[in-house]
């Protein structure tokens, strides 16, 4: 068995065809419909089923398919290791990051790691916490930066920071001059949230469940940045974190009270695997990062 094989293997698992799969590797049809055959009679098993000019996953092909993103993640790991005498002068590294850290505490990190360390190639990806744990268990991630704890116990997680979520409003709101607020004081309040498949908006139904509050929401956004948006232009109030308010200074934040609600923010780790110097090196960064 041949890294390459492993390569050719993993792409026509993403593309499902052998035809872009081949421009995306830069090797030809035939090259690659030749490894894959290798591959497979070395395995013993089909990992494609052929449906006309496409393929899909076989059973086989997608237990496979997990060991074989691990076994690149090792050898990468590896390889970094290497790099690691040389000072980090090369490699790679994938992070993925929840979306209101990537705009809040990751470019800071993201900045001083390519000043240090200007060969090492970061990639950055926006993903919710279900995703980015998952492609830690793949093997498609480095490390990951969610919230802590994670939800399966294959990954392992260290607190970053805790931050409070924050009621935000538009400057002729009603509720702008407030200082504090209860959290009972949102009922009948129209609201503008996260979809329920967020981390945040799920702590955030559990709060108002716990003040006994039946929440009026009105508008469901898939991004912070489109809730201060709406609360910018509109009538509506929304619950942000507090590091996502702070990039909006025009809109009043009330801090939420009785109870306060706080989420807390990790590095996430796949268990067992190995740490490159370079995700060492980004996650030590990441800890001195200022965060207020």
């Amino acid at each position: 068995m041949e890294i390459r094989q492993l390569r050719y293997f993993l792409d026509i698992a993403d593309t499902e065809h052998l035809t872009q799969s081949a421009q995306n590797l830069f090797v030809t049809q035939s090259t690659l419909s030749h490894g894959l055959r290798q591959l497979e009679q070395e395995l013993g098993v089909a990992l494609f089923d052929r449906l006309g000019r496409g393929l899909k996953l076989s059973q086989a092909g997608a237990e496979f398919r997990v060991y074989a993103s691990r076994a690149l993640q090792e050898i990468e790991a590896g390889r970094m290791a290497l790099a690691d005498l040389g000072g980090l002068q090369s490699g790679k590294l994938k992070v993925g990051a929840f979306p209101t850290f990537l705009n809040t505490v990751v470019p800071f990190t993201v900045a001083a790691f390519n000043r240090a360390y200007p060969k090492v190639k970061v990639e950055v990806q926006d993903l919710r916490a279900g995703a980015i744990e998952q492609q830690l268990l793949d093997g498609d991630l480095d490390l990951g930066i969610a919230f802590h704890p994670a939800q399966h116990d294959e990954i392992e997680a260290e607190v970053l920071f805790e931050e409070r979520l924050l009621l935000v409003v538009g400057p002729h709101h009603p509720l702008a001059a407030r200082t504090r607020l209860a959290m009972a004081e949102l009922a009948g309040l129209a609201l503008a949230l996260l979809p329920r498949v967020f981390a945040t908006r799920r702590l955030i139904d559990d709060s108002l469940r716990q003040a006994g509050v039946l929440p009026q929401v009105q508008v469901e956004l898939d991004s912070v940045e489109s809730l201060l948006g709406v609360c910018r232009y509109g009538d509506l109030a929304s619950i942000v974190p507090e590091r996502a308010a702070r990039q909006a200074p025009d809109l009043p934040a009330i801090p939420l009270v009785e109870p306060e609600i706080l989420r807390h923010a990790g590095i996430l780790w796949r268990r067992g695997a190995s740490r490159s110097a370079a995700a060492r090196e980004f996650a030590a960064l990441l800890r001195a990062t200022p965060l207020d």
